[in-house]
């Protein structure tokens, strides 16, 4: 189930970024999310975080972490002209949500995976975006796990081939999920 989301997750991303995307480790367990230290070494870099919280038979969350010059590459590949310019605030509130719409798409398909997989129903919120230093998400993510009793995470990077993205795609689940799959199947 989880191999198949993140499948359907790399194949969105291409078609939506015209990219090839790779998503070579995936991380799965049976914990809270443990700290990115790779995200700690960037320091004070900006990172774009978007949240998307979902709710129903389990509760947690999908984050899609991504550097703010990743964001203005993609911004750079697949905007229009327009729209490339700081000048504006439309054009920024565009850029935002270019980026929001794609994590969106990603994470409704890998709803749709688990909704399906385990015959459970879940609602998605409205995505929530926020910029924030690389060295503060861990410290975000801690506080998440304890919001929502993380009892299992999912963590890949979703890897541009061509194109030098790397975006943290990430899941965060409750109990039960554990207890929902443990009665409908003995694999994940």
């Amino acid at each position: 189930m989880v191999h198949n989301a993140m499948e359907k997750a790399v194949q969105s991303m291409e078609k939506m970024l015209k990219i090839r995307i790779n998503a070579p480790i995936v991380d799965f367990e049976t914990e809270p999310l443990r700290p990115i230290r790779e995200l700690d070494l960037l320091g004070r870099f900006k990172a774009h975080l978007v949240k998307l919280v979902f709710s129903g038979d389990i509760r947690g969350a999908f984050y899609f972490v991504i550097l703010d010059h990743e964001v203005d590459l993609i911004n750079s590949v697949c905007l229009p002209d327009e729209f490339k310019s700081d000048k504006r605030t439309e054009n920024k509130l565009m850029k935002h949500g270019f980026m929001s719409e794609i994590e969106n798409v990603i994470a409704a398909l890998s709803m749709k995976e688990i909704s399906e997989y385990l015959g459970v129903q879940l609602e998605l919120k409205v995505p929530q975006i926020q910029i924030i230093p690389c060295d503060q998400i861990n410290e975000f993510f801690e506080k998440e796990n304890k919001i929502y009793k993380t009892a299992f995470h999912v963590k890949t990077v979703l890897e541009g081939v061509a194109v030098n993205v790397a975006p943290y795609f990430i899941w965060i689940l409750d109990e039960n999920f554990i207890k929902i799959l443990k009665l409908n199947t003995s694999d994940m």
